[in-house]
């Protein structure tokens, strides 16, 4: 298997160099609906001679590191400000997670929330992680994106080390914001509505809205990640297509998850009390073959928009 997947890369690399023998390459202005669906054809295939599904579980491992860091993070700082808010916000972000995870989360969370007496040590502690874990993320998902892509990473650790740490951090930051967001904003929404006499249709509308926004945060997210890979695949216009599949195939892939954790039960039989745990590392390994799935459509959609030119005399 190892050597078959070894001609496979060698195999594509080596078309990818005849393609560039070949003449300049210069990407289409914008893709087109043939380019769209080579890409789409070819995608599946990708991700299997790119071994993705073992870069997704390898983000999967960094993610956990970083993510209830981050949790604990947000949620320290809505405690400390507003302590009543913080059993609302913990439900909101639970709620996001499959229904058979959901409660583990929300244990872990509320038990930090709950520890007063050292709050700001913990506080300090979580965003230490938070960060380092980040970074470590970041440097996992740079080095996927650069094996799609073909391309060596051969940036000193002092070049690229800067570089991750601004991304890890802008990725808290939105996370944070986006957190606080969605806590205040349904009471803001509320009293506008009251305000311009629409009563509690304005919560209803904003309950409606906030999860497109929260569909079009997540795509910015993506394509915040997807610029830490090469150069050639950076630009907005190149990363919104393939952030726009990861966040379809996340929908869908969620969708589909917990229907089966919630309809079919194996996972209950099997692992018994483990099964919320073990539930939620199955959803972060769809969500990152989700999210590097977008990464790939990316790649394979600027390899169909490729135009050789013909060499002179030829």
């Amino acid at each position: 298997m190892a050597g078959s997947g070894m001609r496979r890369g060698l195999d594509r690399t080596q078309l990818d160099r005849a393609l560039g023998a070949a003449g300049p390459r210069q990407p289409a202005a914008l893709p087109t609906w043939a380019q769209f669906r080579t890409a789409l054809r070819r995608t599946p295939l990708s991700v299997w001679h790119d071994d993705v599904t073992d870069w997704a579980a390898s983000l999967t491992y960094y993610s956990v590191l970083a993510l209830l860091p981050t949790l604990i993070v947000t949620v320290s700082l809505i405690g400390l400000a507003d302590p009543a808010a913080t059993e609302q916000l913990i439900n909101q972000i639970t709620s996001i997670a499959p229904a058979q995870s959901g409660p583990t989360v929300h244990r872990a969370l509320v038990g930090m929330a709950h520890q007063r007496t050292a709050a700001w040590v913990v506080l300090g502690g979580a965003l230490i992680s938070a960060l380092w874990s980040s970074c470590s993320y970041l440097a996992v998902f740079r080095r996927a994106l650069h094996a799609m892509n073909r391309t060596k990473d051969d940036r000193p650790p002092w070049r690229k080390a800067p570089r991750i740490l601004m991304t890890a951090l802008l990725l808290m930051a939105l996370l944070i914001s986006s957190a606080v967001a969605l806590l205040v904003s349904g009471p803001i929404a509320t009293a506008l509505g009251r305000a311009i006499g629409l009563g509690e249709a304005g919560e209803a509308t904003w309950n409606l809205l906030k999860w497109p926004l929260l569909l079009l945060l997540a795509t910015v997210l993506a394509m915040v990640l997807f610029r830490s890979g090469p150069p050639s695949s950076r630009g907005v216009r190149r990363a919104v297509p393939g952030g726009v599949v990861a966040v379809l195939l996340w929908l869908v892939s969620s969708a589909g998850f917990a229907a089966y954790t919630s309809y079919v039960g194996t996972f209950n039989r099997l692992y018994g009390s483990l099964a919320g745990p073990v539930v939620f590392l199955i959803w972060l390994w769809f969500s990152h073959l989700s999210l590097l799935s977008g990464a790939q459509f990316n790649v394979e959609l600027a390899r169909a928009g490729r135009v050789v030119r013909p060499r002179a005399g030829s």
